[in-house]
């Protein structure tokens, strides 16, 4: 038997995550790849700006209505994505490897941009956060279970996280794919959901969205962004909400595609249980 196609065949099934229990020097590898794959993909695709305040707004902003000491922002680039929150924010810690990004302010607030460690380790003390934000970040990282329970880590008791990550395969990342970095893929259908419920995470919301005709729309219609515009942004979440039934991690045909291709989650840290 050819173990390799087995391996392959779990993954693209969404059976298991690729990458996820990868060793150190897989890592390392992927790592060597990915670095500086959206930077670098951004400036072949041209000037970098920031078309999702729209989406960000309606499936989450909106509903963080406190105010928070320090937040946690992963894979920010610029902040552009967490500024809109620098009304409810004392200060920004932003977990970014491209320097080139790295800014002392976001949105008019201090901002402490640090590396990611090889490994996945956030260098922050545990429960130092009270807001974490990771949008479209995880599914470009190898080992997505340990990078998961290192945002709940360093978030406090009571704290929210807000992350959104594809749920698709993203097409057969084995091979070149427009538009995408090497190895990105998406997380399976599901996934998420069950590492926040592990890691000790109430779930408050769970929206699908990015459903495929949503920027074709916008397109014909002579928008740049379809997640910039709130009416176009209201759309997707209807019709993702009305095509989650068909649900599919590895996408290889027309009608598999008809479904949303991400999710975003609003989840509060819950309190240890006190030992009896």
């Amino acid at each position: 038997m050819d173990m390799s196609r087995t391996i392959e065949a779990r993954h693209l099934s969404g059976a298991s995550l690729y990458g996820d229990d990868f060793d150190e020097v897989d890592i390392r590898r992927w790592y060597a790849e990915e670095d500086q794959g959206y930077y670098e993909l951004v400036k072949t695709y041209g000037k970098y700006v920031y078309d999702y305040h729209a989406w960000n707004e309606y499936q989450a902003y909106r509903f963080l209505r406190g105010h928070y000491e320090c937040c946690l922002a992963m894979g920010c680039a610029k902040g552009d994505d967490v500024a809109p929150l620098a009304d409810r924010v004392d200060r920004y810690v932003a977990i970014e490897p491209a320097e080139q990004w790295w800014s002392p302010e976001i949105g008019g607030r201090p901002a402490s941009y640090l590396k990611p460690s090889i490994l996945g380790d956030i260098p922050m003390a545990e429960a130092s956060a009270d807001l974490v934000v990771c949008l479209g970040v995880l599914h470009h990282i190898p080992n997505v279970s340990h990078v998961f329970s290192e945002l709940v880590r360093v978030l406090r008791p009571g704290g929210k996280l807000v992350v959104r990550e594809p749920i698709s395969s993203m097409g057969d990342w084995r091979r070149p794919r427009p538009g995408l970095t090497r190895n990105e893929r998406g997380l399976p259908p599901g996934w998420l959901e069950s590492k926040a419920q592990a890691n000790g995470l109430r779930i408050e919301r769970a929206n699908y969205c990015l459903f495929p005709l949503t920027a074709r729309f916008a397109r014909i219609i002579g928008l740049r962004s379809a997640y910039n515009n709130p009416l176009l942004v209201r759309f997707d979440a209807l019709t993702s909400r009305l095509t989650q039934w068909n649900l599919h991690y590895y996408r290889n045909s027309l009608f598999k595609k008809l479904a949303p291709g991400a999710i975003n989650l609003l989840c509060e840290k819950l309190a240890k249980q006190a030992e009896s």
